[in-house]
């Protein structure tokens, strides 16, 4: 008596392919309506041309004109941990042993 197992394989493999179909329509789908780009055409003779609109946005460029540069940071100074000279804020940094608790 052997087992057959033919009618599980059959329904797997079928709803694989389904999977598979619906991913790639919805794939298309998705493509065609987010990468869709309008062209319009202008016929000049025999062939149409396809012309692109550029717009050009002025107001932007003339809020640019009250931008900012940024101040430029002064690189860190290094302290090293002394009890004996303090920071340039007048605090001394560092502990003597800081492996001991507070």
């Amino acid at each position: 008596m052997a087992i057959v197992f033919t009618k599980q394989k059959k329904s797997q493999r079928n709803l694989i392919m389904f999977s598979v179909l619906v991913i790639l329509i919805s794939v298309f789908m998705v493509c065609r309506v987010f990468l869709k780009k309008e062209i319009t055409y202008v016929s000049t003779g025999d062939v149409p041309v396809a012309v692109k609109k550029i717009e050009i946005n002025f107001a932007v460029l003339k809020k640019m004109k009250d931008f900012r540069l940024f101040v430029e940071i002064q690189p860190l100074i290094e302290a090293t941990p002394t009890d004996e000279e303090p920071d340039i804020t007048g605090i001394k940094i560092g502990r003597e042993n800081p492996f001991l608790p507070y």
